[in-house]
């Protein structure tokens, strides 16, 4: 897979091109599906187009949430035979663009067909849809994908997550929700408690409800078994933000400045605030065993 990435008018191409656009946050089932249809084109090159950094985080200038990044997108998509990635820079001057410019953009790129669900947007305050692209090119559109009657889409997936619903979230992602984060410092509590535990930096990942959580942690290339805790730290060392705090089962390597991948495999229990420091760790200890009894 060639990946390509800068401003649109950067973008060079030569080759005839059947493309699937759209920002593909999460690659989740709905986004396989459409992805999965370029290969019934032969008659192509097949491309996926996708934007960074996320469009709203142009738009709005705030603070939004994703399930991947960019390199995540170009990670999970390194699984599919697809002969060109495009990366466009999504900057203010392309969140301007007008319908026919795109157009444009597309017909330079050498596109020939565009595979693209029913409501898709694109150009100026998204007034561009599925009637202006068929004008000038072949459009396959793919009905949207349902899961128990409602459309799998990121926004369903991140209120999952935020819900706590690691589980459902699997299934329309067709892979464990994980996110890659670097071990911070932290206050050492953990460590005091006989539970030494990795703080992250999760950046702009969604993180799940508070709570505890049974994770898979990734380190150098191996997966272990641990203990997600999100939350405020209630008992002791209260936080004002939300952190992501991992204990990872039979490991004692210290591990500042490495990154990792949390996979949130199953929800145990809420955060909770408890009477002293023995309860904590009594219940430490007993969220530790539940996940070995998961593991056996």
């Amino acid at each position: 897979m060639k990946i390509i990435k800068g401003p649109h008018h950067t973008i060079t191409n030569d080759m005839p091109l059947t493309i699937t656009i759209g920002n593909f946050d999460g690659i989740h089932a709905g986004h396989q599906q459409l992805i999965e249809r370029l290969m019934l084109y032969p008659d192509t090159k097949h491309a996926v187009m996708t934007f960074d950094p996320h469009p709203l985080m142009t738009l709005r200038k705030n603070d939004i949430r994703t399930l991947t990044t960019t390199d995540d997108k170009i990670e999970l998509l390194g699984a599919y035979v697809i002969d060109m990635l495009l990366v466009i820079t999504f900057d203010e001057a392309f969140s301007t663009i007008t319908i026919g410019d795109f157009i444009r953009f597309l017909e330079r790129i050498n596109v020939k067909r565009v595979i693209i669900g029913r409501d898709a947007r694109f150009g100026y305050k998204g007034e561009g849809t599925v009637a202006d692209l068929e004008k000038v090119f072949e459009v396959v559109v793919v009905d949207d994908m349902l899961y128990h009657h409602t459309r799998v889409s990121s926004s369903y997936i991140k209120d999952l997550i935020r819900e706590g619903d690691v589980k459902t979230a699997r299934t329309l992602l067709n892979r464990t929700y994980a996110i890659k984060g670097t071990v911070v410092p932290g206050n050492s509590v953990g460590r005091s408690l006989g539970f030494p535990t990795a703080n992250i930096d999760y950046g702009r990942y969604v993180v799940p409800k508070s709570g505890v959580y049974h994770v898979k942690v990734r380190v150098n290339g191996v997966w272990h078994d641990g203990v997600a805790n999100i939350g405020n730290n209630p008992t002791l060392n209260y936080s004002s933000d939300v952190r992501l705090e991992v204990y990872i089962l039979d490991f004692d390597r210290r591990i500042y400045g490495e990154s990792l991948d949390i996979a949130f495999l199953g929800y145990l229990r809420p955060e909770m605030k408890f009477p002293d420091k023995d309860a904590l760790i009594r219940q430490i200890e007993s969220d530790v065993e539940s996940v070995r009894k998961m593991t056996m």
